[in-house]
């Protein structure tokens, strides 16, 4: 039988922290199986103990898959206590962590602001968000994305149409997308110059699962590993026995 022991890390702090008025979850460490870990909603499960790092973030335990995810920096520095709790979604063996949460067949995958979206055809699944400038900009009225499918393509983003068997989506919500001269065109205006300045890297969400600790964007877990795209386009799925993180085709 697994044995489980859970104490709180304490620093004059005893069962929870406020952050701008709202109550949020105190720091732990969990130790299961000779191992521990520490930070925020720790959960153990065969022989696995994992904790997510902010109090934004979300663990789960499904399928023999312990996986932790925590949303990106830039979310909680722009829409702080509004940021809505993200959830975690598993199917055949795989947990993806974030918004928008899609299943298609034997994927999953999750969006990873709460403005982006997802969308599936043809045994393809794909999630988008929109860039952190747009984000730190319009900040919690960032318009929700979209997707849209035809003809076994897939695209996501704003104004998104399709034509002619060709889909595409403007990138910003102040972009636009037209048909000219028998061409799908999109186009967008360079992002508001008065944005906050912000690090690339706190666009990037983190996973902890089977692999360490990595960031990047659309993340997902198995048993055996666990993966992030590295480039914003990027969403992450299995392939084989390993994980395999491409943009839309």
């Amino acid at each position: 039988m697994e044995k489980v022991r859970r104490g709180l890390l304490t620093t004059g702090v005893l069962t929870s922290l406020t952050i701008g008025g709202a109550v949020t979850a105190a720091p732990e460490c969990l130790t299961s199986s000779g191992k521990t870990a520490c930070g925020y909603h720790c959960l153990a499960s065969d022989g696995d103990v994992r904790c997510s790092q902010s109090p934004d973030g979300v663990c789960s335990a499904t399928s023999g898959v312990v996986t932790c995810w925590d949303p990106p920096p830039l979310l909680r520095r722009m829409l702080g206590s509004r940021l809505p709790k993200p959830s975690c979604e598993s199917i055949s063996g795989q947990t993806a962590c974030g918004y928008a949460c899609q299943t298609n067949s034997d994927h999953v995958a999750c969006a990873q602001t709460p403005f982006g979206a997802c969308g599936a055809t043809d045994g393809k699944l794909v999630c988008w968000d929109p860039p952190g400038a747009v984000v730190a900009t319009l900040r919690a009225g960032t318009p929700l994305a979209e997707c849209i499918t035809n003809s076994g393509k897939i695209a996501c983003g704003y104004h998104c149409q399709a034509y002619d068997g060709v889909v595409r989506c403007a990138q910003t919500p102040q972009g636009t997308c037209s048909v000219e001269q028998s061409h799908l065109v999109c186009w967008d205006p360079p992002v508001d110059s008065s944005a906050p300045p912000y690090e690339p890297e706190s666009e990037l969400a983190c996973l902890d699962g089977a692999d360490g600790r990595t960031c990047g964007y659309r993340c997902l877990a198995t048993k055996l590993h666990s993966a992030c795209g590295t480039k914003r386009d990027q969403t992450c799925r299995t392939v084989g026995d390993g994980i395999a993180c491409k943009a839309p085709e």
